[in-house]
């Protein structure tokens, strides 16, 4: 039989490209959305004849999860890809908006992960891919804090997670992005009620952002590194590193981070978005 993978959030972007590269390697693959009928790609590629299998899956429903983990039991491959963006100054964000994207981004994944894990331990084998961000890698920034905080708390949730379950067999990986050509930017959108909320005195660091993200995503890469990267992590039989940066963006980024002081990281922030001065 082949070896089975949960991925989740899997309707467009680099959740879609991992279903596709892990079903043409042979992995029997569920793959997990939010609205199965939403997603013709992934139906396409079972009607293909790729093994794919579409579950309905809110990483934020602990009944969605419980029953999607347990339709794709016995699992060998759990991939967390599922997440959400946002933009916010943090006196403007509203409080159900972050906890929506701490939920999607960090307590969804674990939720995931909990489901997942007695039945890994159980056989002695299985690998746990967990999609962050380079964000998650580089001191917050505004507007974008919220989103690197939840990728920071994933990335030390998964690099505890390694040490506890090695011991049974069972390998942590967290994969570190950087920009893709993905729906991020939308999806980084912070809406209430249905409108994007003005932020006020804070307009200014939210227009340098959004066009900041805007010029990355237009020259970013293929999504189809990352799932390579995902495969990469699921096969190559280590137990350590957990972490691993991908794109030349996210390691140039990092490099460049190195050694500065925090005032310097900060005017070379401001610099490089055209903000000589905060605004006031």
């Amino acid at each position: 039989m082949s070896a089975a993978a949960l991925v989740t959030g899997c309707s467009s972007g680099i959740g879609l490209r991992v279903v596709h590269t892990l079903a043409r390697h042979g992995y029997r693959v569920h793959a997990g959305v939010r609205s199965p009928e939403r997603a013709p790609e992934l139906h396409r590629m079972a009607a293909d004849g790729l093994d794919v299998h579409v579950l309905r899956l809110d990483v934020t429903d602990a009944g969605s999860v419980a029953e999607a983990v347990a339709a794709a039991a016995p699992l060998d491959v759990l991939v967390n890809n599922a997440g959400i963006g946002m933009f916010g100054a943090m006196e403007a964000l509203p409080e159900p908006d972050l906890r929506r994207l701490f939920d999607t981004n960090f307590f969804g994944p674990l939720q995931v992960i909990r489901a997942a894990l007695p039945g890994m331990r159980a056989r002695g084998r299985g690998v746990i891919v967990n999609i962050g961000s380079v964000d998650a890698c580089l001191p917050g920034r505004p507007m974008t804090w919220s989103y690197a905080a939840s990728k920071h708390a994933l990335g030390v949730a998964s690099e505890g997670l390694a040490v506890e379950v090695e011991p049974f067999g069972v390998r942590v990986r967290q994969l570190d992005p950087g920009f893709f050509a993905t729906s991020i930017l939308d999806n980084r959108r912070r809406r209430e009620s249905g409108s994007l909320r003005e932020e006020g005195p804070y307009a200014p660091f939210r227009e340098a952002m959004e066009a900041a993200v805007a010029a990355a995503v237009a020259g970013a890469g293929d999504p189809q590194d990352v799932a390579d990267a995902v495969l990469e992590a699921i096969t190559d039989g280590r137990a350590f590193p957990v972490r691993r940066l991908v794109g030349i963006d996210a390691v140039q980024a990092v490099a460049e981070e190195s050694g500065r002081t925090e005032e310097e990281s900060v005017a070379t922030w401001k610099q490089s978005i055209g903000l000589a001065e905060s605004p006031r």
